[in-house]
C-alpha cells in the first residue's frame, strides 16, 4: 500500500457557521457532511458540469453521494457502488465502456482534489482502482476493485479544510479504467463514494492535431421520420456547409444510445474534415453508442460544433365532433348530451362537462381506432344554464389533442336560453335580444327602445353598457 500526502488546502469559515455554533445550534451530521473529487472530475461532478448527460438529480448535487462505511467488508451492495445506494441517483449505476466521459491519466503521480461543502470530522480517504480485466460493460461490483488501496490519507479525527488536495501515485493500467475515491467521515457509520472514470497510457484527451469542439449527447428517444443535424461554427460564425444531417428510419435507429453513433458515423464520411466518436485505446477516433465528442483539425478554424433536431409531425392525430346542439331540454329533472367522435387514428377520448363556474357535471371516456362512436352523457344535478364540454383526445404516440364546446340546458317548453355569448354579433343587438354573460353565466335581454341603443355601445375600452359588469349596464340591460 502507498500512502499520500496533503499538498495543498484552503479553509473558510463563513460567519452564519459560526453565529450557529455559538447559538449551539444542532444540524444533523448527514445534513452537514458532503463532499466530492472536483479533480480529476468524478462521475458526479462531471455530471454538474454537463460533461456528463442523462444524470437524474445529481447534477444538483455531486456532494451527496454517501452511503454505508465498510469497503472491502461491507458498503454499498454491488450494482449500487457508483450511487452509494441511494436511490435518488440511480443514473450514476449505469455502467458501460461508453457511458460516460473519461479523464486522462497517466501511471505515476497524480493529484485528487476534493471540494467538501461541508468539513466534518475525518477518519480517512482511501482511493482503490479496478483491476486490469475488469468487464467495464457489467454492473460495477466490489470483485472489480483492487482489495487494498493504492493510496491513503489519515484523517486525525479532525475536520479537514474545505479544499483539499491529495497527491497520489497511480499504478499501472492501460485504457478504460475506474478509481473509487472514498472519503469516510468519524461520527457517522457513513461514507462519501466519487467514482472516476479515467483512460490510461498517458494518452491525451485528443490526438494532437485534433481538438474536442463539441458533444453528441444521448439526450432523448427520437421517432422515424426526425432529423437530428448539427451546427458548425467558427471565427467568421456559423458555417452551414459543413453541417452533417441525420434522418431517423425507425425506432431502433432512434434509441437515445443508438443515433449519436450513427451521427458520428455520418460525420466521419461526410468529407467535411471533422470527426467523430471517442478516443480509444490505440489513439483512434471511433463511434460508439452513447456520447460521442466532435474533434477538427487545430488549425482548421473551428471553435464549436452544436447538435439540433427537426422532430417530425406524431402521426395520426385529428378528430371531429359532430350531432353536438346547441341546447338540451331537461325532462323530469333529468338531461343528456349525445354527439359523435371520429378520429383518424387510434385514440383514447375522453369528454368532461361541467357547469359555467366550473362544477364537474359527467364525463365519458372511448378507444377509437380510425372510427366514429357516439357519445351519450348523463349530466350530473342538471340544471337550466350555459355548460362547457371538453374533449381530450390522445394518441398511442403521446400526442394530444384538445376542442372546447359550450351549450345550454333549458328545462323542456322553455324558450332557448339566449340569442348570443356576449359579445359576439354586437352589431345586431336590439330590443329583445338575449345574451349570455361568460364572466357570470347569466342571462341578459336588451331593453326596448330608446335604450336598446346602449346595448350596442361597447368596446374593450369603453365597457360601462356591457352586461352584469359595466357601470351602467343597468341603463340597457335586465338580467333574468
Amino acid at each position: 500500500m502507498e500512502y499520500c500526502k496533503v499538498v495543498k488546502s484552503s479553509f473558510k469559515t463563513t460567519a452564519l457557521s459560526l453565529a450557529l455554533a455559538a447559538a449551539g445550534v444542532g444540524l444533523s451530521t448527514q445534513a452537514l457532511a458532503h463532499g466530492y473529487v472536483k479533480s480529476p472530475e468524478s462521475r458526479a461532478y462531471a455530471c454538474n458540469q454537463h460533461n456528463n448527460t442523462s444524470c437524474g438529480a445529481i447534477q444538483w448535487e455531486p456532494q451527496s453521494v454517501e452511503g454505508p462505511s465498510g469497503f472491502p467488508a461491507s458498503g454499498p451492495a454491488d450494482g449500487q457502488i457508483a450511487s452509494a445506494g441511494n436511490a435518488s441517483f440511480r443514473e450514476l449505476d449505469q455502467q458501460s465502456s461508453s457511458r460516460w466521459t473519461k479523464q486522462p491519466v497517466s501511471a505515476g503521480p497524480i493529484n485528487f482534489t476534493w471540494q467538501l461543502t461541508a468539513n466534518h470530522v475525518t477518519r480517512d480517504w482511501r482511493y482503490y482502482l479496478t483491476k486490469q480485466n475488469w468487464d467495464p460493460n457489467a454492473p460495477l461490483s466490489w470483485a472489480a476493485f483492487e482489495s487494498e488501496p493504492f493510496c491513503s490519507v489519515d484523517g486525525g479525527m479532525v475536520q479537514p479544510p474545505k479544499t483539499l488536495t491529495h497527491q497520489c501515485q497511480l499504478p499501472q493500467r492501460s485504457g478504460y479504467q475506474l478509481v473509487l475515491a472514498v472519503w469516510e467521515v468519524g461520527d457517522t457509520s457513513n461514507s462519501f463514494y466519487n467514482v472516476i472514470d479515467v483512460n490510461f497510457d498517458g494518452a491525451a484527451p485528443t490526438p494532437s492535431e485534433w481538438q474536442d469542439v463539441g458533444n453528441i449527447n444521448p439526450s432523448q428517444d427520437l421517432k422515424a421520420g426526425d432529423q437530428v443535424f448539427t451546427r458548425v461554427f467558427g471565427d467568421n460564425g456559423e458555417q452551414p456547409s459543413l453541417s452533417t444531417r441525420l434522418t431517423i428510419a425507425d425506432a431502433g435507429q432512434g434509441n437515445h444510445n443508438t443515433w449519436p453513433s450513427l451521427l458520428a458515423e455520418a460525420i466521419n464520411a461526410g468529407g467535411t474534415g471533422l470527426k467523430a466518436g471517442q478516443l480509444n485505446a490505440n489513439g483512434e477516433i471511433v463511434p460508439v453508442y452513447g456520447k460521442n465528442d466532435v474533434f477538427a483539425q487545430n488549425d482548421s478554424g473551428i471553435t464549436r460544433v452544436e447538435t439540433g433536431f427537426e422532430l417530425a409531425p406524431l402521426p395520426g392525430g385529428d378528430f371531429s365532433v359532430s350531432g353536438l346542439s346547441d341546447n338540451y331540454e331537461i325532462v323530469d329533472g333529468k338531461a343528456s348530451v349525445g354527439f359523435t367522435v371520429t378520429t383518424d387514428a387510434r385514440m383514447q377520448v375522453s369528454a368532461f362537462i361541467s357547469t359555467h363556474d366550473g362544477k364537474a357535471s359527467g364525463s365519458a371516456v372511448q378507444q377509437i381506432d380510425n372510427n366514429s362512436a357516439d357519445f351519450n352523457i348523463e349530466v350530473l344535478e342538471p340544471a337550466a344554464g350555459h355548460y362547457h364540454m371538453q374533449l381530450k383526445a390522445q394518441t398511442q404516440e403521446g400526442k394530444e389533442l384538445t376542442q372546447e364546446f359550450g351549450f345550454f340546458l333549458r328545462q323542456a317548453g322553455d324558450t332557448a336560453p339566449a340569442d348570443f355569448q356576449f359579445p359576439d354579433g354586437l352589431g345586431s343587438y336590439t330590443e329583445g335580444t338575449r345574451v349570455l354573460q361568460p364572466k357570470d353565466g347569466k342571462i341578459y335581454r336588451c331593453k326596448p327602445f330608446p335604450e336598446s341603443g346602449y346595448c350596442r355601445q361597447w368596446s374593450a375600452s369603453a365597457t360601462q353598457f356591457e352586461p352584469g359588469v359595466g357601470s351602467h349596464w343597468q341603463l340597457a340591460w335586465i338580467a333574468e
